[in-house]
């Protein structure tokens, strides 16, 4: 764990992993890149929204026997509300929205990936070898990000983004906020197949 000092603030900074280029310091939303042991401010992040997730910096749980602990989060919003993407220690992605959640990891598949313009709902896409529908396309907007995070980020930044789903609970996203756009897949998983601790106390749960 390396320990920091805010530039902008001066508060104290934490990175849990040795990977990790960016984190928002917790007290003024600030973001800052890691440069070997030094640390730089790179931009301000907006005000993240209370949406009653479970979810919090610092929640462990577990995704086929591997352990993982969620270190940083990006908030969108799209149409019918918002979503987190929970970045993982494990170099993957917790995708929560409206209480489904999907474990992601960045792929980097052979096969030419469509425009998004391209796209329609229910057309087959083929991502590293396997066969996807697609079931939903949008424009969401970035809200802002907390702790740890693999890449930069703006809040407000416009990221059109397509689900697509394959047989049983296969899973993939494509992010066209980038050229070439950046692919995700893996899986639907139920709430309690993470065996999640360390939970924001809810009310109501």
């Amino acid at each position: 764990m390396m320990n920091a000092t805010c530039p902008s603030c001066g508060g104290d900074m934490k990175f849990v992993s040795k990977s990790t280029l960016y984190a928002a310091c917790p007290y003024c939303s600030s973001l800052i890149l890691r440069k070997d042991l030094d640390v730089e401010l790179v931009g301000k992040l907006g005000q993240l929204q209370d949406d009653g997730s479970p979810v919090q910096l610092g929640t462990r749980g577990r995704y086929r026997g591997r352990g993982f602990q969620v270190i940083g989060r990006i908030q969108y919003r799209f149409g019918a509300g918002f979503w987190n993407e929970w970045y993982l220690d494990v170099d993957g992605w917790l995708g929560e929205t409206q209480g489904m959640y999907a474990v992601l990891f960045r792929a980097q598949p052979a096969e030419t990936i469509p425009k998004f313009y391209e796209l329609t709902l229910g057309a087959a896409v083929a991502i590293a070898g396997k066969t996807y529908d697609v079931k939903e396309k949008q424009a969401s907007h970035c809200i802002g990000g907390e702790g740890e995070l693999p890449f930069a980020i703006e809040s407000g930044y416009e990221a059109p983004v397509a689900d697509l789903v394959g047989p049983d609970t296969r899973f993939a996203t494509i992010d066209y906020s980038e050229e070439p756009p950046l692919v995700f897949v893996g899986e639907y998983v139920e709430f309690d197949q993470l065996e999640f601790t360390n939970l924001k106390p809810v009310e109501g749960w």
